[in-house]
């Protein structure tokens, strides 16, 4: 029997197999930046067919539900709903921030996720897995003076590290860090599974209906609509069509 997992929370998506007798794990990832609708299922059965195994053989399937890309996650979710739905098996959430604490079994860990201006989905963990900062938006500043003040000298992650390596306005939080080469920057769904395979163990699964996004924030357009300036914007924009 096997876990699935799928990761569409970032460029690249990527789809992984665990062999629950074994720990094989197998991954398959994308080449196509952006492309998890139309690549995601011929990954899955590409995975399948290379292990011999039948869609009967999954005992569950994770999803990385989050932070990351809206549209990306949506697909994800939707897909894992779908195959647990479709085979009636338990699904396994996994938080994307919580999959690079495997980073830090022999080195302090800083995890930073772009989200625009200086602010990141961020976390830290200490060696050997314990959470300094615990997953959540913030700014890079914040994530930098985690470190700074508890005195840590960790290997950095992420795609904020793209965003902000080298920016005129934030490069200076990572200048002098530590980050981590390209082919180990970014969240897979390798990493997912073995994190799903943690949860499974210590029954940590979910109902299909249970599997949810995690945005940590809301959309832009549902902050407007909170604090009223969508319907501000709305107001103004019916004002000067009625004044022409």
């Amino acid at each position: 029997m096997y876990i699935l997992a799928i990761d569409t929370t970032g460029p690249l998506g990527s789809a992984a197999l665990l062999d629950l007798e074994t720990e094989k794990t197998v991954m398959k990832i994308s080449a196509e930046e952006k492309g998890h609708l139309k690549n995601l299922m011929p990954l899955v059965q590409s995975l399948l067919e290379q292990e011999h195994a039948a869609p009967a053989d999954i005992a569950a399937v994770a999803a990385s539900v989050g932070p990351g890309s809206y549209t990306g996650i949506r697909i994800g979710v939707t897909s894992a709903r779908a195959f647990a739905q479709a085979l009636n098996i338990p699904c396994i959430r996994v938080g994307t921030l919580d999959m690079f604490r495997q980073k830090a079994e022999d080195r302090d860990a800083a995890v930073i996720f772009n989200a625009r201006r200086g602010q990141v989905y961020g976390a830290v963990y200490r060696k050997g897995g314990g959470a300094v900062m615990e997953p959540c938006p913030c700014m890079l500043e914040d994530v930098y003076n985690c470190v700074k003040e508890n005195g840590l000298n960790p290997v950095w992650y992420g795609d904020g590290i793209d965003a902000y390596q080298g920016s005129e306005q934030f490069g200076k939080y990572l200048e002098g860090a530590e980050c981590a080469d390209k082919s180990e920057r970014y969240q897979t769904a390798g990493m997912a599974v073995r994190e799903a395979l943690r949860l499974y163990r210590a029954g940590e699964t979910c109902r299909v209906e249970e599997l949810l996004p995690e945005y940590m924030r809301k959309t832009e357009a549902e902050q407007k609509l909170q604090d009223g300036s969508l319907e501000r914007a709305r107001a103004a924009k019916l004002a000067r069509f009625r004044s022409r």
